[in-house]
């Protein structure tokens, strides 16, 4: 049957052709080819059903050879699997409450191995919920996190982080000289972002933690606008002012939140 039909159709564009032609007239367009450099995700009809599998799947982006992954609504349970950005590569979701990436990762220390996404420099993340659910808890010190940069700097930007289960969980974890673009964040972790020896901009973002924001010898750091009920730890050989990294803080009674001297 399936021959039946294509045969049909066959048939059918190459009268169209001669009747187009016979009247002077001109064959119709070819069809366009799909969008370049665009791999979708999806638990349906998308070229691949998770987003490992997707990031695995590029080889050849560069400046000039840019990819956009593109995440359908669904939720994608990675179990103790990473996602690792790539250079070049922007991972798009539906909405951090609609496209969320799941999974459990745990550690013996701030380091990659706890972290469920691993940043990379001239990547992004936009628009997706990652949700680490670690399982450290005991009586040794373990670690959870949801993204971690190390002399990274990735774009993340409209993403909902929530992390669970260790004796430190932490949402965005950025340290050796990283210069991440955080925008429009929601975490809800035992510590919302740490940077040591890094620069990250941090804007407009929801911080839920104790301390929300943990700034350790990172002067160059800024924090513009964001709501930091748990407040701001800064563990500094020089003490910053609060204009140097924090500005327009504020908690959940809209009292200003500023930099504290340091520990």
């Amino acid at each position: 049957m399936k021959r039946i039909i294509q045969l049909i159709g066959l048939i059918a564009l190459v009268f169209t052709v001669n009747t187009a032609l016979a009247k002077g007239g001109k064959p119709p367009p070819a069809p366009e080819p799909g969008l370049l450099n665009v791999v979708t995700v999806s638990p349906q009809y998308g070229d691949y059903t998770n987003p490992v599998d997707a990031i695995n799947s590029i080889t050849n982006n560069a400046e000039d050879n840019q990819y956009v992954i593109q995440i359908g609504p669904g939720t994608y349970d990675l179990g103790n699997a990473q996602i690792i950005l790539k250079p070049w590569v922007k991972i798009n979701g539906a909405g951090r409450s609609f496209s969320v990436i799941k999974g459990s990762r745990t550690s013996s220390a701030d380091e990659n191995e706890a972290a469920m996404v691993i940043g990379a420099n001239h990547a992004a993340l936009m628009r997706v919920g990652i949700v680490n659910t670690g399982t450290g808890i005991g009586t040794d010190e373990t670690y959870s996190i949801g993204i971690r940069n190390d002399a990274t700097s990735p774009a993340i930007k409209h993403v909902k982080i929530t992390v669970t289960g260790s004796t430190n969980n932490v949402g965005i974890s950025n340290h050796n000289d990283s210069w991440a673009a955080i925008e429009n964040v929601k975490i809800f972790a035992g510590t919302g972002v740490v940077v040591d020896y890094s620069s990250p901009f941090i804007s407009d973002s929801d911080l839920y933690g104790i301390p929300g924001l943990k700034l350790i010898d990172s002067p160059g750091s800024r924090a513009v606008n964001n709501m930091i009920p748990g407040g701001v730890e800064v563990l500094m050989s020089v003490t910053p002012t609060s204009g140097d990294v924090c500005r327009g803080n504020y908690d959940l009674g809209l009292q200003d939140v500023d930099c504290p001297s340091t520990h």
